[in-house]
């Protein structure tokens, strides 16, 4: 047999092993950035990693047999409940000028909501303003739109003292802010952002929330941009943007994060609605480094006996 000649290693220089472990330092830097802004370059995150809060709206249905304690609560986990909607509107859809009326389902009254907290103690509920329709007493539905008031001093005034009326009444701890029907936007930053930093302010909350989508996200991000220091929560309405695979929702989540904080912003699931589901849903977000889940909403995932609500609240607590 022919003989093999021995293998000639190369000379190692004193720097080589420096050089080495400068490599190595940056390789370790570049996947943490990675994993911190999920904005970055547009690609997915390399590592995962995940609060324990749960954002889940409740009460848009107007369902009348619908109960706080039909939720399934898990005492690992923080839950946001936000009521649907407040509506600055009468029963007849007529505006008021930013006199915001209750129109969630009325079985979620005042006594029910104090005595859910004093029993869940890791519970807070917002009040939700606007949402896309408003179900009307002679039976029809109209949209919800924004319109920009005569004084938005007046408006401010009005909503402050008539949203404080109902963060009183219901024991609540914030607002979150759900207008979606924009035929106008002029006046919008200005109202909202004096209302929820007055509310923030004087101590009648301590959460605020908003919840764009994408025909809305460059009002919003407007908002965000001159009011962001008040805004606790950005519950992006994921399952609007027709979104189909994983993939898709990775690479939307962090294009929506470069018009956001990435640290505020939750990625969303609609129970038994648009967009991904149960384990496409858990799957992406597996994938994402996140404060926690919102869905939309209790009303829907009480007819599946909160399966989506129990997958959220399993992948959470891991």
């Amino acid at each position: 047999m022919a003989q093999r000649r021995g293998i000639q290693l190369p000379r190692v220089s004193a720097m080589q092993p420096v050089l080495l472990m400068i490599l190595c330092m940056m390789a370790i830097n570049a996947a943490y950035a990675l994993r911190q802004f999920p904005g970055a370059g547009g690609r997915a995150l390399l590592q995962s990693s995940h609060g324990n809060l749960i954002v889940d709206y409740i009460g848009a249905s107007g369902a009348s047999d619908l109960q706080f304690t039909d939720l399934p609560i898990s005492a690992s986990l923080q839950y946001i409940l936000p009521l649907s909607f407040a509506i600055d509107a009468d029963a007849s859809g007529n505006t008021q000028n930013g006199n915001f009326n209750a129109f969630w389902a009325s079985s979620l009254t005042p006594q029910s909501a104090q005595s859910f907290k004093q029993s869940n103690p890791n519970v807070k509920l917002l009040v939700s303003l606007a949402g896309f329709s408003q179900f009307l007493s002679d039976g029809t539905a109209r949209n919800v739109d924004w319109y920009d008031p005569p004084s938005t001093d007046t408006w401010i005034s009005n909503a402050v003292s008539s949203i404080s009326n109902l963060v009183s009444q219901y024991s609540l701890d914030g607002v979150d802010v759900d207008y979606e029907n924009f035929p106008t936007s002029a006046t919008f930053t200005t109202c909202i952002g004096g209302l929820i930093s007055q509310l923030k302010s004087s101590g009648t909350i301590s959460i605020a929330s908003i919840a764009p989508f994408g025909a809305t996200i460059s009002i919003y991000a407007d908002l965000f941009a001159n009011f962001g220091s008040s805004i606790d929560y950005v519950n992006y309405q994921f399952y609007a943007d027709g979104l189909a695979s994983q993939s898709d929702f990775i690479s939307r989540y962090n294009t929506v994060a470069g018009s956001f904080d990435a640290s505020k912003l939750l990625p969303s699931v609609e129970a038994a609605g648009r967009g991904l589901q149960g384990s496409d849903f858990i799957g992406a977000a597996q994938q994402l480094t996140i404060p926690g889940i919102m869905i939309f909403n209790v009303d829907n995932d009480k007819g599946s006996g909160f399966s989506t609500e129990q997958a959220v609240a399993s992948f959470l607590s891991t």
